[in-house]
């Protein structure tokens, strides 16, 4: 069919759909126009009960602990700023400032950075400022106070987390016993500005990726807690193109403070792609629904910065969808194109995208490949049900994505259904390496598949026994 006759169809449905009352929406369609925030690297998001989204983040300049706030994610980009706290021409903090968090603690905000003296700028140190008011940005900040971990040595990075009730601290490290740039420690705070007890080393650089233009690095820890584990998510490598996300993982029960309880992922998580290089500094925070976790990162859109990685300030704030697997663990994907604000489900055989073909309402249409365009048919809401999957609902027609009639045998229909949360709609992702993914259905125990390995516009989609090979693998943008 071509590209004009299916134009038509579009127009001629437009006005038929809109007689047709919307579904209830199960969670927020992410779309996001990136980057969200040109020039900020090192990225925090903290979303508060005040219903505003909260962020600061390394400026080009690295003279400024900045802070900003709006009501949406997209909305931070063009949020008026303010400087908490701004370098002095000499002393202690007069050089550079790095990787501000934001957290709210005791009725109180506070701030963690890294600082250097003007003669010495990589001599960073841990520093803490605190904010009283309601509304942070609106009334002054203390003056930076030392967050000491117990040694003297290169510092960065600092984050902080809550689980089971207990308050941790995790930062990144130089430690004198290796070569390695940095190492990631974990410990439980006393109050909003100190540790106590343990401090733990929980990685340090062991893979080739981790030390790619430098002698190692394991920086940017960035807590995420769920399906019974805590997750941090870090840096490695040169923040070049080569930048990219490891993971850790302990059990949420465990002692996070024993270094044995946490695993290390042996490959990257979330790397350069798509015309998105040296995606970085990962953080987390949810959509504005309070339910659709989110993947905040930085990146350039270009290959090699210029002078060098560290001065260049084309590091931009990005923002999409954050996925679960179907073994509860978070799956990044890969970063979607600047080009793309509307991601959709393309295939890595066919290189097209899941289409609600011919634009039909019709409970029952059968899913098709096209050219990925963007338009509303190959729009798709990935609702999280869970240790049951994902619901994935089309925006054209309301309806979920479904194994058509229960179906368990091999090459079985795969279309667009009223939805009704049975397990003929339900999607687990299995991760496939590099950023691509599987979808297995529950009913059929099968995977969605590249029928034929067909890449021509209209090839036809359906269930086959999952087998992990480019037919069936997908990624979204």
């Amino acid at each position: 069919m071509s590209r004009f006759r299916r134009t038509v169809i579009a127009l001629g449905l437009a006005a038929a759909l809109l007689a047709v009352s919307a579904p209830p929406a199960a969670a927020q369609f992410v779309v996001m126009r990136n980057p969200v925030v040109s020039q900020r690297a090192d990225t925090a998001i903290y979303k508060h009960t005040d219903g505003y989204y909260y962020m600061t983040a390394s400026v080009p300049d690295y003279k400024r602990v900045e802070l900003r706030r709006a009501t949406t994610v997209q909305g931070l980009g063009s949020a008026a700023t303010v400087n908490a706290f701004t370098a002095p021409s000499s002393g202690a903090l007069s050089g550079w400032i790095w990787a501000p968090d934001i957290r709210y603690y005791d009725g109180a905000w506070y701030m963690y950075f890294s600082a250097s003296p003007g003669t010495a700028r990589f001599d960073q140190r841990l520093y803490w400022i605190r904010n009283t008011c309601a509304n942070p940005t609106t009334c002054a900040w203390s003056a930076p106070q030392r967050f000491t971990t117990g040694w003297e040595s290169f510092q960065l990075d600092p984050a902080s987390f809550v689980n089971r009730g207990v308050r941790y601290f995790v930062w990144a490290q130089d430690s004198p016993n290796t070569s390695y740039n940095s190492h990631m420690y974990i410990a439980r705070m006393n109050g909003a500005t100190g540790i106590t007890g343990t401090v733990a080393e929980i990685a340090r650089p062991t893979y080739s990726w981790e030390m790619e233009g430098v002698a190692g690095v394991v920086e940017g820890p960035s807590p995420l807690i769920r399906n019974g584990k805590v997750f941090i998510a870090y840096s490695a490598s040169a923040t070049d193109s080569r930048y990219k996300l490891g993971l850790l993982s302990a059990s949420d029960t465990a002692d996070l403070t024993n270094p044995a309880s946490w695993s290390k992922r042996a490959n990257p998580v979330f790397q350069t792609a798509n015309g998105v290089y040296g995606p970085g500094h990962g953080s987390f925070t949810v959509a504005e629904d309070n339910t659709t976790d989110l993947l905040v990162y930085h990146a350039r859109d270009y290959a090699t910065p210029t002078p060098d990685a560290l001065t260049d300030p084309n590091r931009h704030t990005r923002v999409q969808q954050l996925y679960w697997q179907e073994n509860g663990d978070p799956f990044l994907g890969q970063p979607i194109p600047s080009t793309v604000s509307v991601p959709g489900i393309r295939g890595r055989h066919s290189n097209r995208c899941v289409d609600n073909y011919e634009f039909s309402t019709t409970p029952g249409a059968l899913v098709r490949l096209y050219d990925c365009s963007g338009n509303t048919a190959q729009e798709f809401e990935f609702t999280y049900k869970g240790a049951t999957g994902y619901e994935i609902r089309n925006r054209n027609t309301g309806t979920c994505l479904d194994n058509l009639n229960h179906n368990t045998a091999s090459n079985a229909d795969v279309g667009l259904y009223p939805c009704n949360g049975s397990t003929a709609q339900q999607w687990t992702v299995q991760d496939r390496g590099s950023g691509w993914f599987s979808l297995r259905n529950i009913a059929g125990n099968m995977c969605l598949d590249n029928y034929n390995w067909d890449a021509a516009n209209g090839a036809r989609l359906s269930l086959y026994a999952c087998n992990g090979t480019a037919a069936q693998q997908w990624r979204r943008g």
